[in-house]
Formats: structure tokens, C-alpha cells, sequence
């Protein structure tokens, strides 16, 4: 267990990587756009095996931080992007995946999906390597990770996300 813990921080206290995203519709972006405008939540899906567990992180952070359905959801202002990554001989997949995504996923949600590209070298060296499980990290306005989870949506993520946004 201490062990799974280690590897799930690897990415607490690192600056996210400056890399290139770009929405479903082609638009490119570099990634410290995101930062600057207060806390961003970041869900990464690391491979096609991550989806089933990123799926349950949706509705409850789309709930709490894009649609704010919550009595207290909108004393905080939290940017969320998913981001899934194509990477190595994965690449071929992205214009069928992006496909499903516009075809699956209400508008609101495309407005929150960034696609990465490329090497998997800069997401690596930060410490995300393809796994079965997705990422989330919640990250600073300086572009530094203050808080990660990985696996599948537990409430306790949300609770632990309140308090560092409560004390900032």
C-alpha cells in the first residue's frame, strides 16, 4: 500500500508538463494556458483501459464543478479539463475516438476535453505512465500539482479537493 501511495503523489509538487492539447474540433493549445485563473482539475486517461474508470469521475465532477448543481458548488471556480492521451502506436486511434466523443458527449462536456498527441516522454518524466487507471490531479495557478488520485471516482476525492480549495 505504501508503495501504490508513493506512485500516485509522483506528480504532487511537479509543474505540469508544457505540452500541446487541442479541443475535439482541432483547435490547438499549450498547456500553461489552462493555469493562471485559479485551481484547474485535470482527469488524464492514460489508455483505452482508463476509460471505464474515468467515466465514473464525469458526472460527479461535471455535477460539483461545470453544471454546480450543488447548494455550495459555486463558492469555488475550478477550470476542468479530461485530457486522454495518444501516445505511441495509439495514435492511429484519435480520429476514431474523437469521433465517439462528439458523438457521446453533450456539448458542456466537449467544452471540458483537451486531446493530447504525441511522445509519451513529457508525461513520463512526470511521473503519468500508460496504466489501467486514470489520473487527477488537481493543479495551482502556477501550473504546480498540489493534489493527485488514481483509479476510479471515491467521494472522499471531492471531499479532499473542498478542503485545499476551503483553505486557500
Amino acid at each position: 500500500m505504501c508503495l501504490l501511495s508513493h506512485i500516485v503523489s509522483g506528480q504532487k509538487g511537479k509543474h505540469f508538463p508544457d505540452v500541446q492539447l487541442e479541443n475535439v474540433d482541432g483547435k490547438t493549445y499549450n498547456s500553461n494556458v489552462l493555469f493562471g485563473k485559479g485551481y484547474v482539475l485535470i482527469g488524464i486517461g492514460t489508455s483505452q483501459k482508463a476509460e471505464e474508470d474515468l467515466r465514473t469521475w464525469q458526472e460527479p465532477v461535471y455535477n460539483k464543478y461545470i453544471a454546480k448543481t450543488g447548494l455550495m458548488d459555486g463558492m469555488y471556480d475550478v477550470q476542468v479539463w479530461f485530457i486522454p492521451l495518444f501516445t505511441g502506436a495509439n495514435q492511429v486511434s484519435k480520429p476514431k475516438v474523437i469521433k465517439k466523443l462528439k458523438e457521446n458527449n453533450e456539448p458542456m462536456v466537449e467544452n471540458h476535453l483537451l486531446i493530447y498527441s504525441g511522445s509519451k516522454d513529457p508525461f513520463d518524466s512526470f511521473g503519468v505512465v500508460e496504466k489501467r487507471e486514470p489520473y487527477f490531479m488537481l493543479v495551482n495557478s502556477d501550473g504546480l500539482v498540489v493534489w493527485v488520485a488514481q483509479g476510479s471516482f471515491q467521494q472522499k476525492y471531492i471531499d479532499q479537493i473542498q478542503d485545499i480549495l476551503s483553505t486557500d
